[in-house]
């Protein structure tokens, strides 16, 4: 009985050194300076965005907050792929929103296929990163525009749009600006 007890005893320091070692540099590495960089970015190009959109009067000034955290990245290079890719989303989903709510209105089966077509003109021209966002977009305008001014929404989402990726590439660029994001890096 005795050595049963010291080996379960011996097991158990065995055990928790690896346990206790793997939880101090778990503990280490959950929040790293790059982590909280990125947070900190995020949260001020949102800030920002929705501020600087709610002071020049963009009617739905919340786009613009939204947009910027979408395209916020850890490091230069990574924010202005996904802005670019949101951009040009956003063009091409408002415009074929655009398009399909002037000459159908809310008409669900036109909605499908603008959706649908959005999405497949995004994969051919090369921009399939952009093709979800682009759907999003085209719910927007078909779903939630004003039907006695199609083209109003489709305006004010890509300037809403466009200006939070605007706030989010600056404050990517001028606020600590990574340019070699390493691979653990968000």
């Amino acid at each position: 009985m005795p050595q049963a007890h010291a080996r379960l005893k011996a097991s158990a320091t065995f055990c928790r050194a690896p346990l206790e070692e793997t939880l101090r540099n778990l503990s280490l590495n959950l929040v790293t300076m790059a982590h909280f960089k990125h947070a900190a970015k995020t949260g001020l190009a949102a800030v920002l965005a929705f501020y600087l959109a709610k002071f020049i009067r963009l009617p739905e000034d919340y786009w613009a907050a939204i947009s910027a955290i979408i395209v916020m990245y850890s490091d230069v290079s990574s924010t202005l792929k996904a802005s670019w890719q949101r951009l040009v989303g956003t063009a091409i989903g408002v415009s074929i929103g655009g398009v399909f709510a002037a000459f159908f209105g809310q008409q669900l089966w036109a909605f499908g296929v603008a959706v649908a077509i959005t999405v497949l003109l995004c994969g051919l021209l090369g921009f399939a990163e952009a093709a979800r966002l682009s759907g999003v977009a085209v719910a927007i305008v078909m779903l939630i525009g004003r039907p006695a001014s199609p083209w109003i929404a489709p305006l004010h989402r890509f300037l809403e749009v466009s200006f939070g990726i605007v706030i989010a590439v600056l404050v990517s660029a001028l606020i600590w600006p990574a340019r070699n994001p390493k691979p653990s890096q968000p």
